[in-house]
């Protein structure tokens, strides 16, 4: 990290005032590509994600791992907003910010006259991202909402086989990814014209958008006068075969195979007992196989050949040994552990913790060549940056900071003192 080159959005500062995920995910992100984040934090509570699971104390510090994985690489500043020298100080940071980013529900940053409209008369050329559940307009965006709301609004829910939460939120997690790119465009658009704007995200719409083959499947047959409603899907696809996650004696591995070439390429792998598939017509071509009537047919023989191998180890051997496109299920702590495909894409790099020492991290996804992203520090304390960000910044001195301390305007935690007698010996 010590070596680490500028990343792509160097020299660009952020004013962040987000909560949770859907926000801390994107100015994460922004973070990784070399932004300078600074991260507005509640007076003496601090953002949410601190008091999110895991929670443990070592060292005398309690931190949360919902944290550290959200704000690593951030700075974090801690202002009392209902003191009006702590709005003052808000406003000169607006002035010396390219970006202000906020996944409030609609209404709340009005409330604090920290609105588009107010930010832009302080900084004409700000970038103000909003990132909500529903957006800033519509019949919905009056309604508070979650990842889990987004979810069932945009239909994820509804293509489950049983109606389930998935894994990851995927809600909050996408529309964060829409949120970065739609701040990297208005930077671009802003260096050529000059001119900042305001960006609202919402997760509906980004889930919504994400919708793969489901939505055009029925948008094209209704076009044509035949609506057809999309099947929900499972571990097996319904409409797509050999596609899915198929069951072996000690496990599970993934399948996929699209084209002709690799079908007979698993019918070979699956030996002479399944020669007769190549004179099927339900397996005889790629529209075939993939269809509803034939899927469940291709998914059935596939898993009794799965379910036969002395393992999903042996299954996947035989598998690569002729090129068909498979990988046995991977599990959370295989990954974080021992997989090489992670370790060698430096997706789990070691940063040092104040107070844990060094422990892993994601890396980045976004590899450049030139202007590489990656994480550029540790997930701050509370109010760690909070001095450094006044100096640096606005280049208020020592005694205005004190002063400020004194009025209890700004604020960090006792750990923060004690990190840095620890790194000044």
């Amino acid at each position: 990290m010590e070596n680490l080159k500028p990343g792509p959005l160097n020299g660009v500062t952020i004013l962040d005032f987000t909560w949770v995920l859907a926000g801390p995910f994107a100015t994460r992100t922004l973070a990784d590509m070399g932004a300078y984040i600074i991260k507005v934090e509640r007076y003496k509570d601090g953002t949410n994600e601190r008091h999110l699971p895991l929670i443990r104390e070592h060292n005398g510090v309690k931190q949360s791992s919902y944290h550290i994985n959200c704000n690593r690489g951030k700075k974090s500043i801690c202002i009392d907003l209902k003191n009006p020298r702590g709005k003052e100080l808000i406003h000169e940071l607006i002035k010396k910010s390219d970006v202000l980013i906020e996944n409030f529900a609609p209404g709340v940053m009005d409330r604090l006259e920290l609105d588009y409209d107010s930010v832009k008369k302080i900084n004409e050329k700000i970038i103000y991202c909003s990132v909500s559940c529903f957006g800033h307009w519509g019949p919905y965006s009056h309604k508070p909402g979650y990842d889990m709301i987004a979810q069932g609004a945009s239909g994820w829910t509804d293509q489950n086989e049983n109606p389930q939460i998935a894994p990851v939120s995927i809600g909050d997690m996408g529309a964060s990814i829409h949120a970065a790119v739609a701040i990297n465009g208005a930077l671009y658009c802003r260096e050529k014209t000059g001119v900042g704007q305001n960006i609202d995200i919402s997760m509906m719409d980004c889930l919504f958008s994400l919708h793969e083959n489901t939505l055009p499947w029925y948008l094209y047959s209704k076009a044509i006068g035949d609506p057809v409603e999309p099947p929900k899907i499972g571990r097996l696809h319904p409409g797509y075969a050999p596609y899915g996650i198929y069951k072996g004696k000690n496990g599970y591995i993934t399948i996929a195979s699209l084209t002709q070439p690799r079908w007979i390429s698993i019918v070979e792998t699956m030996g002479d007992d399944y020669k007769w598939l190549y004179d099927d017509p339900r397996a005889a071509t790629v529209s075939t196989r993939c269809c509803e009537e034939n899927a469940p047919f291709i998914h059935k023989v596939v898993e009794e050949w799965v379910m036969a191998q002395d393992s999903v180890e042996d299954a996947e051997r035989q598998l690569e040994a002729n090129g068909c496109p498979c990988l046995r299920t991977r599990s959370i702590k295989e990954l974080a552990e021992t997989d090489p495909q992670i370790k060698e894409r430096e997706m789990m790099p070691e940063i040092e913790q104040p107070f844990v020492g060094k422990m892993k991290m994601y890396g980045s996804p976004l590899k450049m060549s030139e202007t590489p992203c990656a994480p550029r520090g540790h997930a701050p304390l509370l109010g760690e940056n909070t001095s450094e960000i006044l100096t640096t910044t606005l280049g208020y001195t020592e005694e205005q900071i004190k002063d400020l301390y004194s009025q209890e305007v700004i604020y960090h935690e006792p750990a923060v003192d004690t990190y840095r007698d620890q790194n000044s010996n």
